[in-house]
């Protein structure tokens, strides 16, 4: 998916969250049962703030600490990143917690696209219906999390890997995904395979899915237990 769709969705994304979050600060976010609306918020604009150190400082070497007492609002460090990335070079240096090669200004704009739809997609799950996920965000947003979050952590790389294997299959256009491991290493395949278990929906519902928020109208068939196995990757 091209840097600029991402940036769009950054800004896009993170404004519809704090649009919803407005309507009512203390509604419950169903898959994260710690926060409340405004919880989110904080939670958010504190990773806008991190991401953004990281950009300004133009370091892949180590993480940068943003300002603690930094008073601006959610909405304030919304802009300030979106300016950044609009106007820093995608290859530019900047840290994040994958290999090396991979530690770029580029990463924080795919990261962002997909963090603010997910939340945003919570925060209005919160206080009402959610609008479903762009289809060709989430589908990147698949690949997204099978090549971040399913690797690799804060704490370092995921292991740990079930033996069993997972087909995705989207049904609202191209795209299948075919997980299985191979010693500590997750493998990706995008042929129509079975698996041990397969997942069947929109490319909104698979992207929900595979970040822990199992939708209704979600297909699947096989072995339930290996569903869940593969899920328990989610962070």
């Amino acid at each position: 998916m091209d840097l600029n769709t991402l940036l769009t969705a950054v800004e896009r994304e993170g404004r519809a969250l704090l649009a919803a979050a407005e309507r009512d600060p203390s509604a419950r976010i169903e898959h994260c049962p710690d926060w409340d609306a405004s919880g989110l918020v904080d939670h958010i604009a504190g990773v806008w703030s991190f991401m953004a150190a990281q950009v300004e400082a133009a370091s892949s070497d180590k993480p940068t600490r943003p300002d603690p007492d930094d008073p601006s609002t959610a909405s304030d460090r919304l802009s300030h990143l979106v300016a950044l990335l609009a106007s820093v070079e995608p290859t530019a240096p900047c840290w994040n917690w994958c290999p090396e090669e991979g530690r770029t200004a580029s990463w924080v704009v795919r990261r962002m696209a997909h963090e603010n739809n997910i939340h945003r997609w919570d925060a209005e799950n919160a206080v009402g219906d959610p609008d479903p996920l762009d289809a060709d965000l989430a589908h990147d947003g698949v690949d997204e999390i099978l090549d971040v979050a399913w690797r690799h952590l804060l704490s370092g790389p995921v292991g740990g890997y079930p033996s069993s294997t997972l087909h995705l299959h989207r049904t609202d256009g191209d795209g299948e995904w075919l997980l299985s491991s191979a010693g500590e290493q997750l493998v990706v395949g995008h042929e129509h395979a079975k698996g041990d278990a397969a997942a069947r929906g929109t490319a909104s519902d698979l992207n929900l899915l595979v970040w822990g928020r199992r939708q209704p109208t979600l297909e699947v068939f096989g072995d339930e237990a290996v569903l869940d196995a593969w899920l328990a990757l989610a962070p």
